[in-house]
């Protein structure tokens, strides 16, 4: 008797540990796939720091305006595709509407569509990780690690917004392990008041 009850114990145990470890090494989506899986965040900057307001007029999309550490850089063309903020030596901010909602899925679904080796850009091979949900006056923006190599550290940051209709990217373009001017763009997002 006491012998078939040690091979119960035994196979309930072993039924037990096979379920569990059946569990645990389930097929799951990687967190990147799923964008209910990103960490979220809230942006905490403040914009009131920034002295120089500029104003961003996107071709075809509704405009912008935000506030800068720098002044209006001449070089901009209202109307443009892209808007640029030369932040000193090596380090731009990067403003660009992406086109209707309907054309670009949101801006979820195009971080998502991005997210690994995304080889779509003029021929460069670039690394897009780490997606992140980040609660902003402007909206929830996706924000996404781009590199130039897979084990490269990132060099360009994007920020994705859907507003009226649109999909527009902020980006920050830095050099290979300096981000020192990460605080000035947060606060520059952070400043954002569309038009419409």
């Amino acid at each position: 008797m006491r012998t078939r009850t040690l091979v119960g114990v035994a196979a309930v145990s072993l039924t037990v540990v096979a379920g569990a470890t059946a569990y645990a090494l389930r097929p799951t989506a990687a967190p990147g796939a799923d964008p209910a899986m990103w960490p979220v965040e809230t942006l905490t900057a403040a914009p009131a720091a920034l002295p120089h307001a500029l104003h961003v007029t996107p071709a075809d999309c509704p405009g912008f305006s935000l506030m800068s550490p720098v002044p209006e850089d001449s070089r901009n063309v209202p109307g443009s595709g892209s808007y640029t903020v030369l932040l000193g030596g090596a380090h731009h901010a990067l403003w660009v509407c992406l086109g209707p909602v309907a054309q670009t899925g949101g801006a979820r679904a195009s971080v998502e569509d991005q997210l690994g080796l995304d080889d779509s850009v003029e021929g460069v091979e670039m690394y897009s990780r780490d997606a992140t949900l980040v609660h902003a006056p402007a909206g929830e923006l996706v924000r996404v690690d781009r590199a130039f190599g897979p084990a490269e550290p990132p060099r360009l940051t994007d920020w994705l917004v859907d507003h009226g209709g649109y999909t527009y990217a902020f980006g920050y373009l830095h050099p290979t392990d300096d981000a020192s001017r990460w605080a000035d763009v947060e606060a520059m997002l952070a400043s954002v008041t569309w038009d419409e």
